[in-house]
């Protein structure tokens, strides 16, 4: 499968040639020897890497299609629970377990989980004296 090449790459790629070019003037006309080797050896190996950096990073991104399915994002603020491993596995399974383009269909949400029966709690203590 072939892909047409980013615009972020080839704005990098004519930069670094550029650069190339900049540096052949820079050596040539305005480094005659009155600069120390130092100063010539770091601009030789930081202009190269600050033009192909600013121009990959000015240059337009290339938006691909059919980028897939959003990220699953859980928030869990005290750590995973239950409930957000259930948001978890419900959120893959809706995406047929993470290998399909196309979504499965929504199942309807599980019941919601019965109170407790009053039976099950104990009654209060008497007041001590109410029957008297």
């Amino acid at each position: 499968m072939v892909t047409p090449v980013e615009t972020k790459v080839k704005a990098s790629t004519a930069a670094a040639a550029v650069s190339g070019l900049a540096l052949y003037a820079l050596g040539r006309y305005v480094f005659k020897g009155d600069v120390p080797d130092v100063v010539t050896s770091w601009t030789y190996a930081i202009v190269p890497g600050l033009l192909t950096f600013g121009a990959g990073y000015l240059a337009r991104h290339t938006s691909r299609p059919g980028a897939g399915p959003p990220v699953i994002t859980v928030n869990a603020a005290g750590g995973l629970n239950a409930e957000a491993y259930r948001q978890i596995a419900a959120a893959v399974k809706a995406y047929g377990g993470g290998m399909s383009r196309t979504p499965a269909p929504p199942e309807p949400d599980p019941a919601p989980p019965e109170p407790p029966a009053a039976a099950a709690t104990p009654p209060p203590p008497a007041a001590a004296g109410a029957g008297t």
